[in-house]
């Protein structure tokens, strides 16, 4: 069978089960650079050699990360084509072994906050329009759809828990709700004592129903984005972009002497493995990591 027949009949059918961003770079893999290359190819005719080749010639010419993103999703095509039993057991999987893959510089630290910094920013946030996602953000260490996802009936702030039970995307110029990203990311979470007295201010002006969003009647993770680099320009307030928040809370709490496991629970990492997923925080730990969180930036 040819490569683009498998992926317009059979691979394209998975994609109901990914999250709207991975279809999307998928998509793009394809379009850019697979479907020329290989999508003529009858599949077992792709080789580790042609393989090689491909990932060598001038396409990627620049550009490691397009051909190892690009290499990622042809092993995913092929691999799926196999469980499919639509690849002949006779033929040596050329997608475990053998392949070379360009070098990558390593990656650079993200930016972070330093605790003054933080301080500085929950407090020039206030009475900007998305002042309520940015904090939220900042003091849970939410990814940016996380942040965007958040509807006022996930927060209860008579306890401060947060539950974090979707996210909200752009998605080919569309905004769309996505499922958080992966089961361990649908997590509680708790905002520290004068994070909830500032929601409550908040709510108390807005006066929103539990289905609102806190980013408004018309959510758009991008302009929350472009809003908060423009507020903090205009402000001169200490700036990292959403996704970033994430970075900040890490080394926040790594400097406020939390426990690195507690911290992975709260960020709803994987990197525990296995025991990750028999780990429990209650509501006492959470308090007192948090506590320790706010009292570290509210000194800052």
């Amino acid at each position: 069978m040819r490569l683009c027949d498998y992926y317009e009949g059979n691979y394209r059918t998975y994609f109901a089960y990914l999250a709207p961003g991975t279809v999307q770079g998928y998509e793009g893999d394809w379009r850019n650079h697979i479907a020329e290359a290989f999508g003529a190819w009858e599949m077992e005719a792709i080789r580790v050699r042609h393989i090689n080749a491909w990932l060598a010639s001038d396409h990627f010419a620049g550009v490691p990360g397009a051909a190892r993103s690009a290499y990622k999703t042809l092993r995913q095509i092929l691999r799926s084509a196999m469980g499919d039993e639509l690849y002949s057991d006779d033929v040596v999987d050329p997608t475990t072994r053998g392949v070379r893959l360009p070098p990558m510089e390593p990656p650079a630290e993200g930016p972070y906050l330093r605790p003054a910094e933080a301080r500085a920013l929950l407090l020039g946030l206030v009475g900007w329009e998305y002042e309520q996602t940015a904090l939220c953000g900042l003091w849970l260490g939410l990814r940016r759809s996380e942040q965007c996802g958040l509807q006022w009936g996930d927060i209860d702030l008579r306890t401060g828990i947060v539950h974090i039970r979707r996210g909200l995307q752009v998605v080919d110029r569309e905004v769309v709700v996505t499922r958080v990203k992966t089961h361990r990311s649908r997590r509680p979470h708790m905002l520290p004592r004068s994070g909830v007295e500032r929601m409550r201010e908040i709510k108390r002006d807005l006066r929103p129903r539990p289905e609102d969003w806190l980013l408004g009647e018309d959510p758009n993770p991008d302009r929350y984005a472009r809003s908060l680099r423009s507020w903090c320009q205009k402000n001169n307030l200490p700036y990292v972009a959403p996704n970033y928040f994430r970075h900040s809370f890490r080394t926040l709490h790594d400097i406020a002497g939390t426990d690195g496991s507690e911290v992975q629970k709260m960020l709803g990492h994987e990197t525990l493995g296995m025991s990750y997923r028999y780990m429990t925080l209650d509501e006492d730990v959470l308090r007192e990591d948090q506590r320790r969180l706010e009292r570290l930036v509210l000194r800052g």
